[in-house]
């Protein structure tokens, strides 16, 4: 009881915790230990809903952005280009994700969300180490766990911020 009253931090430590990737900004961004939802196995693919995309019958961005004209839907370049990790690719009819390589930005799930879902394994990343000066702006955290299991009583995230607290009260400084 006594270290969840007081800890014995030099200063302050914050954490966020965040169940989608699609707002880790807000946790990566501005805390000293972030907790974001995440999957490790394959994306899912319905090979039916995006040929569906490609063909106009669905809206992408789930029509988020259907008041414009933006003309017809590109796959190739509103997808596939726009993969940081280029682990995407479109031979004209089959969509394919090489998952080794993905970095889960969310960009295709979020653009095509009835073709696209998240895998079965599903997690958390843990990353530390984010600031938000307002000078400097924000400064994202870095990776620590690129995937760990969160099933209660979740003692696997509780011996990494033990082990973190451990750290920071003996290296942390002061402001």
């Amino acid at each position: 009881q006594d270290e969840l009253h007081r800890p014995a931090f030099p200063y302050k430590f914050k954490f966020k915790f965040d169940g989608c990737p699609n707002g880790c900004v807000c946790a990566m961004a501005r805390s000293d230990f972030a907790v974001v939802g995440t999957w490790k196995d394959d994306i899912k693919i319905d090979q039916d809903a995006v040929k569906a995309y490609v063909g106009g019958e669905f809206k992408p961005n789930a029509g988020a952005h259907a008041g414009r004209d933006w003309g017809k839907f590109d796959i190739q370049a509103e997808v596939v280009d726009r993969c940081p990790s280029k682990c995407m690719s479109w031979d004209g009819s089959k969509l394919s994700i090489k998952t080794a390589d993905c970095v889960r930005c969310m960009h295709c799930i979020n653009t095509m969300p009835r073709a696209l879902h998240i895998g079965d394994e599903r997690g958390a990343s843990i990353l530390v180490g984010a600031k938000a000066p307002v000078v400097d702006g924000a400064q994202m955290g870095s990776l620590l766990v690129p995937f760990i299991s969160c099933e209660a009583p979740y003692d696997e995230i509780k011996e990494v911020i033990e082990k973190t607290w451990d750290w920071w009260m003996e290296e942390g400084k002061n402001r």
